[in-house]
């Protein structure tokens, strides 16, 4: 065969194999993938998405079983996970550890992918990141990261002689498991210790609370704010207002660039697009045969640094060059 042929033919069936995954899926009923809890309509849309590149359409080679509840309504309950379970379903997809420990006690059998996690060892749900070992496996966004040590870094680089910094703690129990909250604050005082830091932390359970955790915050005379994902939207704007008119220098675990400003100074966490495909990649390789046990949990590839200008004007607060060099976005 004649080389240019010989390429020819193997374009031709490189171009051809989501086709032929779809084909090969559609001889087999619809596998049945639950959702604990329901994913919102813009990660649903990333889900299914990344699902179709794949060779999975949804009502053809899959169908989707609600579960009826909205992440971050209320903690998991056994009885939520075991009506998950009773459905039958070939996977379970959770959003954080907290749903995939309630699967987890509700069955050992049934596949269960983690979107995000924290310390999923920690936790119990694995035995190691390279190696579950058992019916767990998905992403973690905090273990084996360093992230926590590199937030307060950032922030000392924003100001570089910032001594005293608040922290607003949403990850805290019953909504995530004090088995990830422990190695996360023992991460913050190591790096705390080695920035020459002062650290006071509030831990924020539940909108009700941000108003006396803010007044807190407050008498501690903090020079800089660290904040935590796991606020409610209406929150937000709230605890970033308060940081403006206090002159603080902010940063979050996250990208809160989305909503309406004011934003943190400082946004720094994995990029939430990329835990998808991870998530769904692993979803794939279960339904293709993969044993979860055997497929590591993945840490995000990186890390996206968010820097706002408009921010640092409005404090007053002149940010070095070498910091505004490496960030992935600068807001003007």
């Amino acid at each position: 065969m004649r080389r240019r042929e010989f390429i020819g033919l193997v374009g031709s069936a490189a171009a051809a194999w989501p086709m032929l995954a779809q084909a090969q899926n559609t001889n087999k009923a619809p596998r049945r993938i639950a959702f604990f809890p329901d994913l919102n309509p813009v990660v649903l849309e990333y889900w299914q998405a990344d699902m179709r590149v794949l060779g999975w359409i949804n009502g053809q080679d899959f169908i989707i079983l609600p579960s009826g509840i909205e992440y971050g309504s209320r903690n998991p309950s056994n009885e939520d996970a075991q009506r998950v379970v009773a459905n039958k379903p070939d996977l379970i997809f959770t959003m954080a550890t907290n749903y995939a420990l309630a699967a987890q006690r509700a069955t050992g059998s049934i596949p269960i992918v983690m979107l995000t996690s924290g310390y999923p060892v920690e936790a119990g749900v694995a035995n190691s990141l390279a190696r579950p070992g058992r019916n767990v496996t998905g992403n973690t966004a905090y273990a084996e990261t360093g992230v926590w040590g590199k937030l307060l870094q950032l922030l000392r680089e924003a100001k570089p002689d910032i001594k005293r910094v608040g922290i607003l703690w949403t990850y805290v129990v019953p909504a995530f498991p004090k088995e990830e909250i422990e190695p996360a604050y023992a991460e913050l005082n190591s790096a705390a210790r080695s920035l020459n830091l002062e650290l006071h932390i509030v831990e924020v359970t539940n909108s009700d609370q941000v108003q006396a955790a803010l007044a807190e915050i407050k008498e501690r005379n903090p020079e800089g704010l660290l904040l935590t994902s796991f606020f409610a939207l209406k929150s937000r704007p709230v605890v970033t207002q308060f940081a403006l008119d206090k002159g603080l220098p902010t940063i979050v675990d996250a990208d809160w660039t989305r909503i309406a400003p004011p934003h943190p100074l400082l946004c720094y966490g994995p990029i939430f697009r990329e835990l998808v495909q991870t998530a769904v990649a692993s979803v794939d390789k279960i339904l293709r045969g993969s044993r979860p046990g055997d497929l590591p949990i993945q840490r995000p590839s990186r890390f996206e640094l968010v820097v706002s200008l408009r921010t640092a004007k409005a404090i007053g607060l002149d940010l070095p060059l070498s910091l505004l060099a490496r960030a992935d976005r600068v807001i003007e």
